[in-house]
């Protein structure tokens, strides 16, 4: 039985996660061409870096339909995105931003008769100024942007819609903000978390005495989705109002951000020994698992 891990080998998370199964056969992942048929080399793997590569991504999907057990599920990425996901809290009683997914403009000649404007003024009516604007497929900050007028939103949508699928969302004024680590699809940990772009976010201390209404909302509907999504590690980003409501503002991350130089140590260490039992779980599955 063994583990391949699929991050960069300086990444302390990962690092801490083998030794954590240092009593397993676990090795970090370095792959070539692949020949067809073969057989997965390893077990179950922990995939943290495919998503930026196309020829990983196959590698990851190929070997997870030939046996070994993926976590995450590399098929999860096909098939969700910013909006799809806003059913799955829709049907979960989720609260979520008002949100609106707009065409590209100028769609290629033989889809205009299918692909209609935007109705600009049913937007505003809608999602209100000033307003969120983010690709429906991003991650993590990418091309996200506040927009303060709708002459503002026509101008971007006619220069960054041209390359990008975009949603706009309700601006959320809110207090707090959390991101809450799930892993197996049943553990959590809430975290306080003060979003800032361009990698400048930091985590605070977490004393949840301030949620303390809440906190037992964000932990079940935490695992709800992350049941629903079919996602073994996730963190799900909350903000709480000043009337004492809860919105997902970002419903998943499948590459959760753990990095020991920012993350509160209890915390640190809280999601490494619960990934670590996780693997070990899913090793002792079988192949054919799927977790549930």
């Amino acid at each position: 039985m063994k583990v391949g891990i699929l991050e960069f080998r300086d990444n302390d998370f990962t690092r801490s996660v083998a030794e954590r199964l240092s009593d397993l056969d676990v090795e970090f992942i370095r792959v070539g061409q692949i020949s067809h048929p073969s057989s997965p080399p390893y077990d179950v793997i922990v995939d943290r870096i495919s998503f930026c590569d196309p020829f990983l991504r196959e590698v990851m999907k190929y070997w997870s339909l030939a046996g070994a057990r993926v976590i995450n599920d590399p098929f999860f990425s096909l098939n969700s995105d910013k909006l799809t996901e806003l059913l799955w809290c829709d049907r979960l009683s989720i609260p979520h931003p008002r949100t609106v997914l707009l065409p590209r403009p100028n769609p290629a000649e033989d889809l205009r008769e299918m692909v209609a404007d935007p109705d600009w003024d049913a937007l505003a009516a809608k999602v209100g100024f000033p307003c969120i604007v983010k690709p429906v497929d991003g991650y993590a900050w990418q091309d996200v942007t506040r927009v303060e007028t709708l002459g503002e939103l026509r101008i971007l949508h006619g220069t960054l819609g041209g390359s990008r699928t975009l949603i706009v969302q309700e601006l959320v004024r809110w207090v707090d903000y959390y991101r809450a680590f799930c892993v197996s699809r049943r553990d959590t940990r809430i975290v306080k978390w003060n979003p800032r772009p361009l990698d400048m976010g930091e985590y605070v201390h977490t004393n949840l005495e301030a949620i303390a209404d809440l906190e037992g909302f964000i932990a079940e509907k935490t695992v709800e989705l992350n049941a629903a999504l079919g996602l073994d590690f996730n963190s799900v980003e909350w903000c709480v109002t000043a009337d004492r409501k809860a919105l997902i503002i970002d419903s998943n991350n499948d590459v959760p951000d753990v990095r020991k130089e920012k993350i509160p140590p209890e915390s640190y260490d809280w999601i490494v020994d619960r990934f670590s039992a996780c693997v070990r779980e899913t090793l002792g599955s079988g192949p054919d698992a799927r977790g549930g």
